[in-house]
């Protein structure tokens, strides 16, 4: 069954909670019911500066990714109201990905949608620079420091714990560089909360390596 979906939130005016509320994502295994749910769930009580975005949920398929966001290049380039549209691989159904893991890293996309949606077209050209390694993993790893402080940081160690064991083997050091590790997340939580704002000096300076994390 064909996994595209438009959000029914879109549009409907929604009595938002502030950020730092989480929602309950769940327990057991994701379907593309609660992939759908989740979706909702963390933009209306995470994400209430999307109100007015135009978002979709649609399927592509790979063999090392499960989550990818994108935006409509055609209305960017023709100066059209710009839409994004948060992917997901039908396969992490099969595999048993955990519901709140799920949850968690559908913050971390739609912390992408935010940056995306922040700002004029020419900002947007200085994504080009996502052709570089390095500037792609200083990214993702800013989009997990989004995550982290919106309170998903529990989340994202179970999908990064569940989705390293999912993938081709020969992706699995990519991936540990790309994105913080279990390990880190947990050590991000611990200093933050002593002093959450260390999140404006990571945000700044985002750290490459668990000893950076102090």
């Amino acid at each position: 069954m064909c996994f595209i979906v438009v959000l029914a939130v879109l549009g409907v005016p929604l009595a938002y909670a502030q950020p730092s509320t989480i929602p309950n994502c769940g327990s057991g295994p994701a379907t593309g019911a609660t992939v759908i749910a989740a979706m909702r769930k963390a933009r209306a009580s995470s994400y209430p500066e999307l109100v007015q975005v135009q978002m979709s949920l649609q399927e592509f398929h790979s063999t090392s990714d499960y989550f990818r966001t994108r935006f409509s290049l055609p209305r960017f380039f023709f100066l059209m109201p710009m839409r994004y549209s948060v992917q997901v691989n039908p396969d992490l159904f099969s595999q048993g990905a955990p519901q709140d893991g799920v949850c968690a890293i559908l913050a971390h996309e739609l912390a992408h949608v935010a940056a995306l949606s922040h700002g004029n077209r020419i900002r947007r050209f200085n994504l080009i620079r996502l052709m570089s390694a390095g500037y792609t993993r200083r990214f993702e790893r800013k989009t997990d420091l989004e995550a982290i402080r919106r309170g998903y940081g529990d989340g994202l160690k179970v999908y990064r714990t569940w989705v390293y064991a999912h993938i081709p083997p020969e992706k699995l050091a990519e991936k540990r560089r790309r994105y913080f590790s279990a390990e880190e997340i947990e050590r991000i939580q611990q200093v933050s909360l002593r002093d959450p704002s260390r999140f404006v000096e990571w945000s700044r300076q985002v750290p490459m390596r668990l000893e950076e994390i102090h």
